[in-house]
């Protein structure tokens, strides 16, 4: 079922109850003003009747009659009857249920329905004998308006409840309207035409927040698709590079007889080259590594002054070359780290610093407050231009000035991605031909003793 026709009959059903209960609450009101008003009338007729009896002795037979045939016959069906009350069985003129006559008899004001007549009765005492006045009537004229009104209020509910359907049904579909062109637009927006976006006429309203929430969908979608095309063309290229590299060097090796030294030659140029395809590839595998299993990579706690340290010592074991200087205010700096990403983080940060320094002296240091640490690594290199500082954390993304000096782009973007996973943060500084410094800002896994 279509929202606009699920709409319309749930307004139709509330606005039909809605309509029953004023239908209801009008015929009911109505009902007991018409029947108080004629209870009213009854009374007034039942104390005429008194007075009447009262100064009976005072007119004439003849004109007590004329004037109780004027005066006292004006309802329809009116009948009164005046019973002088005794010790004796009261005997009623006109038919009362038992109920009724008990009632009548037990109270000194009554007023009583039976089927379609009202009555009112009273007790009175005329010269030390008690009268019993009964007075009914058939309230015709307010039955009459009454089933009047009840047939017009079922007819009006009967007549509006299909037309609100309706009506429900039109009002439904055009409110709705700008709905379905969206669909039909989004349904027409595919790879090849991300750039197309929904039209949005109030932004304020509901429809146009879905819309605008929808186009900022569809930005971050063609921004992945873009970021994924970049990806893959500069990945192929990066692996294609040091591939070409190999091959051809392994054909001209191969292509005739060479000496000792030429062969060591050219096996030096294969191995760097793998060694660099090798560091690409890993890069690459850890960055599809972190994008795919991100919710489930474990954190544990970890002193992150000794971390720091095996991770120096480690890295300048392995490159000999490579000058890295310690130095910290605290060695009881703990944080939630997964060990592993970390250490592929902080290793492709100090390798950029050697690297693009020509092996000068890089300065680590590890401080901290209450809430948070920073690792601050400082390089006196060729650092980054101005207008390159921006992108520079940017998947295969390289400084201008680094073309003749051998990498993937892909370190800094692999650490910035790990750092942001440990809920930190990692900011570059840098004046071109004067060093780099990079600031890592971690959260603490608990406070400092």
């Amino acid at each position: 079922m279509k929202i606009s026709t699920r709409i319309s009959f749930i307004f139709t059903i509330f606005s039909s109850m809605v309509l029953l209960l004023f239908g209801a609450s009008v015929y009911i009101y109505t009902k007991n003003y018409i029947e108080s008003d004629f209870f009213e009338r009854l009374k007034n007729r039942v104390e005429i009747t008194e007075n009447f009896f009262l100064e009976k002795e005072t007119f004439t037979g003849e004109e007590f009659e004329k004037i109780k045939e004027q005066f006292l016959h004006t309802l329809n069906e009116e009948k009164e009857e005046v019973i002088e009350v005794t010790d004796s069985p009261v005997i009623f003129k006109n038919y009362y249920s038992d109920e009724i006559k008990r009632k009548i008899l037990n109270n000194n004001h009554f007023e009583f329905k039976d089927n379609d007549r009202q009555g009112a009765s009273k007790f009175f005492n005329v010269d030390n004998k008690k009268y019993l006045i009964i007075v009914t009537a058939n309230n015709k004229q307010g039955n009459k308006s009454l089933y009047f009104l009840r047939n017009r209020i079922l007819f009006l509910i009967l007549i509006s409840v299909p037309t609100l359907f309706f009506l429900s049904i039109f009002i439904a579909k055009r409110t709705l309207l700008p709905i379905s062109k969206k669909i039909k637009k989004a349904n027409e927006i595919s790879a090849n035409n991300l750039h197309e976006r929904l039209k949005v006429v109030n932004p304020k309203d509901e429809l146009g927040q879905m819309g605008v929430a929808f186009n900022n969908l569809l930005d971050r979608l063609e921004k992945s698709f873009q970021a994924q095309k970049t990806f893959v063309s500069n990945a192929s290229h990066e692996i294609k590079n040091p591939l070409t590299a190999i091959i051809g060097e392994a054909e001209i090796a191969s292509s005739k007889e060479r000496t000792a030294s030429e062969y060591l030659e050219s096996f030096s140029v294969i191995l760097s080259e793998a060694e660099r395809l090798s560091v690409t590839v890993n890069n690459l595998l850890e960055l599809s590594k972190i994008n795919t299993i991100e919710t489930s990579i474990e954190f544990t706690s970890l002193n992150f002054s000794n971390f720091i340290i095996t991770l120096i010592d480690t890295y300048k074991f392995l490159n000999s070359e490579h000058k890295l200087v310690f130095e910290t205010t605290n060695n009881e700096i703990f944080i939630n780290a997964n060990k592993n990403l970390l250490k592929t983080a902080i290793d492709n940060i100090f390798d950029n610093a050697c690297k693009f320094s020509n092996n000068q002296t890089v300065h680590v240091t590890l401080i901290s407050n209450t809430k948070t640490c920073a690792l601050i690594v400082k390089d006196y290199g060729i650092g980054i231009p101005q207008k390159d500082i921006e992108n520079i954390t940017n998947t295969f993304y390289r400084a201008s000035n680094t073309i003749s000096i051998k990498g993937s782009g892909i370190g800094l973007a692999l650490s910035k991605k790990i750092i942001k996973l440990h809920k930190g943060t990692l900011k570059i500084k840098s004046v071109e031909k004067e060093g780099t410094t990079v600031i890592i800002n971690l959260p603490l896994s608990k406070l400092l003793s």
